[in-house]
């Protein structure tokens, strides 16, 4: 099987929606006439064109579940496997996230990767985001399962809700690095995504609360702000699996994220606080979906991609 036809089987099967959102084959479909390929093709050839060993890649994730308000079970594990992906191809990864879904982020890279921080405060936020870029000088910017702002710059819940009191800013990053040329890529399941703003038309027009939110500001919670590669799947982390096996693949390495690797690095959320963000449980889930699904999905991306 040829690498497009890899890559399309994969891209296929991680964006199933198996979640039953009702949404996501439009979001897949309008993200896809963007990129003109498979999505985790197009991910994996613009991470794999623009940055060279030794560079470095901000990898953005950490998702706020309320009322508990600590870090969903959906972004960081798919993050970790990108960075050891990365890290593996002579790249250095940084990890970002804030100060409420820092022990989450943290605990999947076991201490093997950089994290860094962004505040939740608009002005120290904007000017970290300029330190950060300046101290490391990224070649690209990925972000996974991230909240992205709206509009009006406001935070959301897929429910509506607003959550801007409990997100680093970390959408300065994408513009900043935008401004910059530097290539962005996002992955996203639901729409209110850092990257999502990219399709943020088709958003508002198809996914619950997308124009018109339940908090004060009514804009919506659909993202604004757009990615240069919009990876659309069933869960984030999918996605960012999609990728990481796509990027191996181009970089002629074996691809290792199986469904052993994916129970410890869910465990290592659990441990550090995290839950579901469907369900608000601490288990060994994502996005409501049972584990044995869950560790399916990642064994066939495996399978796909060391046929």
């Amino acid at each position: 099987m040829d690498l497009e036809k890899k890559a399309y089987a994969i891209d296929r099967l991680v964006s199933a929606d198996l979640p039953m959102r009702k949404t996501a084959p439009y979001l897949y479909s309008a993200s896809l006439e963007k990129a003109g390929k498979s999505l985790c093709l197009a991910a994996a050839e613009k991470l794999h064109e623009r940055v060279k060993p030794g560079e470095a890649v901000f990898i953005i994730t950490g998702f706020p579940i309320p009322p508990k308000n600590v870090c969903e079970t959906d972004g960081p594990p798919g993050s970790a496997v990108l960075a050891f992906t990365l890290r593996e191809l002579g790249i250095r990864p940084v990890l970002i996230t804030d100060k409420l879904c820092e022990p989450v982020v943290k605990a999947v890279v076991d201490g093997a990767i950089t994290v860094e921080l962004i505040s939740i405060d608009r002005a120290k936020a904007e000017e970290e985001a300029e330190e950060l870029l300046a101290k490391y000088e990224p070649s690209a910017l990925v972000a996974i399962e991230r909240p992205g702002w709206n509009s009006r710059g406001e935070y959301h819940t897929m429910r509506g809700y607003n959550i801007s009191e409990l997100v680093g800013k970390t959408d300065y990053l994408f513009l900043k690095a935008r401004e910059r040329g530097l290539p962005t890529v996002a992955v996203g399941d639901g729409g209110n995504e850092l990257g999502c703003g990219l399709v943020e038309e088709v958003v508002k027009r198809y996914v619950p609360y997308g124009s018109e939110c339940q908090c004060p500001c009514k804009a919506g919670i659909a993202a604004a702000t757009p990615a240069d590669v919009l990876v659309i799947a069933a869960t984030s982390n999918w996605g960012a699996y999609a990728i990481s096996a796509v990027l191996s693949l181009l970089s002629g390495v074996r691809y290792e994220h199986d469904g052993k690797r994916e129970l410890l690095l869910l465990q290592r959320v659990l441990d550090a606080g995290g839950i579901d963000g469907v369900t608000g449980q601490p288990t060994l889930t994502v996005d409501g979906l049972p584990t044995t699904v869950n560790q399916l999905m990642v064994e066939l991306i495996w399978a796909i991609a060391n046929a």
